[in-house]
């Protein structure tokens, strides 16, 4: 019951945060002078990117403490986080282009930060390839292997701006020169995102400690 509460609870702040940003992102943030109302993407671009990465940092430490340990529950942690570090992953490609095509006049060219994105992305698709293609037993020390390799490129393309010195890509210093208006929205729906993310994250590994359990009384019964 009590799990039951929290999880409803993060879901009503999520909710409740996601519905405020909106609103700020709409109602109260300064309109960017040079691209106008299509900065707003930014909110959503920059925080969902975010998101990912943090998701994609705790699929490194449960996979690291699976390794360890070798129990089922972080196994299911860190394939769910990946999940959902996908989604948000895919988001930020989905919303990359289209805040490209107004700054830059093309949809995709191959800038740093986007490419190394593609890369990450890719890497987290090979995961789920990977726990697809095997048993149960490799997978999940396989996947967990790659699950650690894999968040390497997260640094790299938080840095890879400055690395490659693109200068078509905002640097990560961007956020530190936003008027008080945009970073207080951009905070706020960072926080809605990642609201979600636990959210979502609570009842993927739920969902997917239920349908073990559900497996581990049908092998039962097969061998009975």
């Amino acid at each position: 019951m009590k799990n039951a509460n929290f999880t409803l609870f993060v879901g009503f702040l999520g909710a409740s945060s996601l519905f405020w940003s909106i609103y700020l992102v709409f109602g109260y943030a300064a309109v960017e002078e040079t691209m106008l109302e299509t900065q707003k993407i930014f909110y959503f671009h920059v925080s969902s990117a975010f998101v990912a990465f943090t998701a994609y940092a705790f699929t490194c430490v449960c996979s690291i403490i699976y390794l360890i340990r070798r129990d089922d529950k972080f196994d299911a942690l860190g394939s769910s986080s990946a999940e959902l570090g996908l989604v948000f992953c895919t988001v930020v490609l989905i919303t990359g282009p289209i805040w490209a095509r107004s700054a830059w006049g093309t949809w995709w060219n191959w800038e740093s930060r986007l490419t190394s994105t593609l890369i990450l992305w890719l890497m987290y698709i090979g995961y789920f390839i990977l726990r697809a293609m095997l048993d149960i037993d490799l997978r999940k020390t396989y996947s967990s292997v790659l699950g650690v390799l894999a968040f390497l490129n997260v640094p790299i393309v938080y840095y890879s701006v400055e690395i490659w010195q693109d200068r078509l890509h905002p640097s990560i210093n961007i956020k530190s020169q936003l008027p008080p208006s945009m970073t207080k929205t951009w905070l706020v729906s960072w926080l809605a995102l990642t609201l979600l993310y636990v959210f979502l994250l609570i009842l993927r590994t739920q969902s997917m400690q239920i349908k073990s359990r559900i497996d581990a009384l049908q092998f039962d019964q097969m061998n009975s």
